[in-house]
């Protein structure tokens, strides 16, 4: 039998294997992808921090290139190099030998199993074998008489079990599947919103990894081979699959495809299933068997080590997967095959056997790899050509009987078999498995060549799961979880909840504070819910609950355990509510405890807080701010008893007013890694930005600086380095004319050759230059000069900020006066004008304007501080002028706030 390994050691290659004819020396390595390779990476790392050290390999020049972060799990990228440059065993070896990796192997390619010219036959036999079409009585799986058990449809626990179809798509208007096919409830089709935040766009009918979409269309091959799992049955349309009622999530392949497609398709299955255990079912999918019917012939697993390990990750969150054997007579002990070689309890590989229960010539074989026989040679089944319906063969065929049997395990009446897929998915399915293989007919013609020496028998299999099960008895309540309800003054209430099998009558319900040993008895419930009142604030506590059932009660669940609210904790975040070019309306998250709130915030790179303290609701609007420039924020609680929290990490909010700088369709522009180099400073005038690694492109046109045209700058660049210092070519561009472009006329920085250090430019701002919003790009590219819409050159970074061009005489500086203040802003009932003595000696008057331009209040200039009631006024966005000699001498807007 088949040993779990250690993650390292179970990690083999992936592909779809070639037809059985013209097989290739199976001691040479399997067919991959020139210039490939798979490299799984330690935690967090990325293949951007690999490539500089692997840009030479004996000397000679690699081309190294990251081609895509194939998927989370496991860390594993798919990089290139230019095989022609070096072979392919020198550049495997030296990726396997730097300290950042920990597995590497070839990018296999991938081919389906081929099917066999096996007769025609126009029954399904291999469910109920009568002898007839030269079979053999009782050659069959037994169905009939397992679906006197269950014929599928949910678990005892109402979830609906999923079965994932990697291949080449499906006959999406197929008559015989009707609600079988899985969807993703989560997803709203075609809104180009992933709705359901699983990371996958628009996925509503499954996924593919050809297109990256959900066209799952095509199946000549995956029609065939759904219908064997589950075409709907007792419908009364075509044909049955094993079984009648489960869910098919179709992730679609090509057939002559490589190891990274199929990781990646298998990620989709885990991702959803992962969502399913951690969200007790909320979201995701239950899927508990994959399913490939192709493979790599010959391909060794030792050199193929993620695909292999990916099953081990696949099945600690409960999910078995089947793989179909070689077409061909070899002994796969020997020559190797994958993925049905590899060394993992949770990969089940199957062989080919014929309606005479004889294993099929053409099928492969091992003691040690091959688990069981299933029937695949002239099976009937669901096809997408003219005709709905035809024969199937092949490994291909055999291998989606077993998936089948697995989902149909998890239909069987035993609540305490999900019971344990809920609690331990890993352990419900090495026992599904176990409940599959143990329960095999013994077959001559596969004793001593498979581990089994067996043939799958679905109604054995069921036995056994129901032998061990407990269908009487009370069973243990799960899911436990409390949700806020009220609170008052001085308490607290929260709904406890929790799911249960139906035989319970009642529940028990037991409740303390964490730390005592007494428990507080709640009894007889009728509902799967109970409100508990009176509780502490910010109190630990914990909860239980028994199942009363009619002859006996269930042990008490698991402890669960929360944290009233109440605590004196900082707001959890901050939200935008509007912008504008001078003001920002925002929110915080509520605080149950707070008294009041300090809030304060500042301009991005600015070392001065202005702050706001004892704010009553959560929520503030600033005003007189500058257009198109970020601003950082915090806030902090303020409880009873003189308690304070630390304020919030700082969140950044930006005003509008950028213009062209967001508005223009710029080209895109960055570097492939900044994982050894980037961009670490920059500074502009009033514009300072630490940034460090960016992975390449840093978008912060969320900050900016004033420039006047006419007038004469510095601009400084500063590399950052990981080790090394490395030489580096800088370039500038602002766009003046706001086209779009930037222009070779645009240039404000060139370093003209290579340095390692802050390098500063002098540049004056066209008179000519168009006012308002527009952006500058910064380049830095190792050992050349980079282009301003270069992408994805080897090393270095792109940063863009937005600058606001500024009339020389009517600039922002001198309609907003700064030495003008208006506090409090925002204000309530009033607020203070405190003027500056130039404005005393002339006979000038403070207007108050509101956003229709409707004059609400003036007061004559005659004193330094003015004191202004607005306790007639409503809340909102006001602007205060004051006139003289009939210009405007300043503005300053003043926000009301009720």
């Amino acid at each position: 039998m088949k040993k779990i390994l250690t993650l390292l050691a179970l990690m083999p290659g992936f592909l779809f294997a070639q037809p059985s004819d013209n097989f290739p020396d199976h001691n040479s390595e399997a067919s991959y992808v020139p210039g490939q390779i798979l490299v799984s990476l330690q935690e967090g790392k990325t293949a951007h921090q690999i490539a500089r050290g692997l840009s030479r390999v004996n000397g000679a020049l690699t081309d190294f290139e990251v081609l895509k972060h194939v998927t989370p799990y496991m860390n594993i990228w798919l990089v290139g190099f230019d095989e022609q440059a070096v072979p392919m065993d020198a550049m495997l070896r030296a990726v396997k030998n730097h300290y950042l990796v920990e597995v590497a192997q070839v990018n296999h390619l991938v081919t389906h199993r081929a099917v066999p010219n096996d007769p025609l036959y126009s029954s399904q036999w291999q469910y109920n074998n009568d002898g007839s079409n030269g079979g053999v009585v009782g050659a069959d799986i037994d169905a009939e008489a397992a679906w006197e058990i269950t014929t599928g449809g949910l678990t005892p626990m109402g979830d609906e079990i999923v079965a994932a179809i990697l291949d080449d798509g499906h006959n999406m208007s197929h008559p015989d599947f009707e609600d079988n096919l899985w969807v993703n409830t989560g997803e709203i089709p075609g809104n180009g919103i992933d709705d359901d935040g699983n990371g996958y766009v628009d996925d509503f009918l499954g996924w593919s990894i050809v297109t990256n979409n959900d066209n799952v269309s095509g199946g000549g091959h995956g029609t065939p081979v759904l219908g064997i799992v589950g075409a709907k049955g007792n419908n009364g349309i075509g044909v049955t699959g094993v079984n009648w009622d489960v869910k098919l999530m179709i992730i679609k392949n090509n057939f002559n495809t490589n190891e990274a497609a199929v990781i990646a398709a298998y990620s989709y299955a885990l991702n959803m299933r992962e969502i399913y255990n951690e969200t007790n079912g909320a979201e995701g999918a239950f899927v508990v068997a994959t399913n490939a019917s192709w493979g790599v012939d010959f391909g060794q697993p030792e050199n193929a080590p993620l695909w292999c390990g990916f099953y081990d990750i696949m099945g600690e969150h409960g999910i078995l997967s089947c793989g179909a054997t070689i077409n061909g007579n070899q002994n796969v002990d020997v020559v190797g095959d994958l993925p049905t070689a590899c060394p993992s309890d949770f990969m089940i590989s199957v062989t080919n056997l014929n309606n005479t229960d004889t294993k099929v010539t053409n099928a492969g074989y091992g003691a040690e790899t091959i688990d069981l026989g299933a029937h695949g040679a002239g099976t009937y089944t669901t096809t997408a050509g003219t005709s709905p319906y035809g024969t199937f063969g092949g490994t291909s065929g055999a291998t989606p009987h077993v998936t089948g049997a697995i989902a149909l395990l998890y239909s069987a009446p035993c609540p305490s078999f999900i019971a344990l897929a809920k609690a331990d998915p890993e352990a419900a399915a090495l026992l599904a498995r176990q409940y599959i293989l143990e329960g095999v007919d013994p077959n001559e013609s596969l004793q001593g060549i498979t581990t089994t020496g067996g043939r799958l028998n679905l109604k054995n299999s069921l036995d056994l799961l129901m032998a061990d099960c407990a269908t009487t008895g009370c069973f243990t309540p799960f899911g436990l979880t409390a949700d806020f309800l009220e609170a008052t003054e001085s308490e607290v209430s929260y709904t406890l909840q929790w799911d249960s099998f139906l035989g319970s009558e009642s529940f028990n319900l037991q409740y303390r504070p964490a730390g005592e040993s007494q428990w507080t008895d709640v009894n007889n419930l009728n509902d799967n819910s109970f409100t508990l009142s009176s509780l502490l604030f910010c109190t630990e506590y914990q909860f239980r609950v028994q199942a009363v059932c009619e002859e006996d009660n269930s042990e008490f669940s698991s402890i669960f355990i929360w944290t009233t609210d109440g605590c004196c904790d900082a707001p959890e975040s901050f939200s935008l509510n509007s912008a504008t070019e001078i003001t920002l309306n925002f929110e915080w998250t509520p605080v149950l405890a707070a008294v009041t709130y300090d809030f304060r915030y500042r301009p991005l790179g600015s070392e001065e807080w202005s702050i706001f303290e004892g704010l009553i609701n959560p929520w503030a609007i600033i005003g007189g701010l500058e257009p198109c420039t970020a601003h950082e924020m915090q806030v902090r609680t303020v409880c009873a008893d003189g308690v304070i929290t630390d304020y919030t990490a700082s969140t950044i909010f930006a005003t509008e007013g950028c213009g062209a700088c967001t508005e223009a369709d710029y080209c895109d522009a960055f570097a492939a890694s900044a994982a050894e180099e980037w961009i670490e400073e920059v500074q502009l005038n009033t514009l300072h930005n630490v940034s460090g690694s960016n992975g390449g492109y840093g978008d912060f046109t969320f900050m900016s600086t004033t420039l006047t045209a006419g007038g004469t700058y510095e601009l400084s660049v500063t590399p950052g380095y990981s080790d090394d210092e490395w030489p580096e070519y800088f370039m500038a561009w602002i766009d003046f004319n706001q086209n779009g472009i930037f222009e070779g006329s645009e240039v404000v920085l060139n370093s003209n050759g290579a340095v390692t250090t802050t390098f500063t430019s002098e540049f004056t701002v066209p008179e000519d230059a168009l006012i308002g919003g527009t952006r500058m790009r910064i380049t830095m590219r190792y050992e050349q000069m980079a282009g301003p819409c270069q992408q994805g050159f080897s090393w270095g970074e792109v940063e863009d900020y937005c600058i606001l061009i500024a009339d020389p005489v009517t600039s922002v500086a001198q309609l907003d006066d700064s030495d003008v203040v208006v506090f409090p802003n925002p204000a309530q009932d009033h607020f203070r004008v405190t003027l500056p003595e130039k404005y005393l000696n002339n006979t000038y008057t403070l207007h108050l304007i509101n956003t229709a331009g409707q004059l609400v209040g003036s007061q004559p200039v005659n004193t330094h501080e003015i004191l202004w009631n607005t306790g007639n006024l409503s809340s909102g966005q006001y602007q205060l002028l004051m006139m003289g000699d009939d210009n405007i001498m300043f503005r300053k807007p003043v926000i009301l706030s009720k």
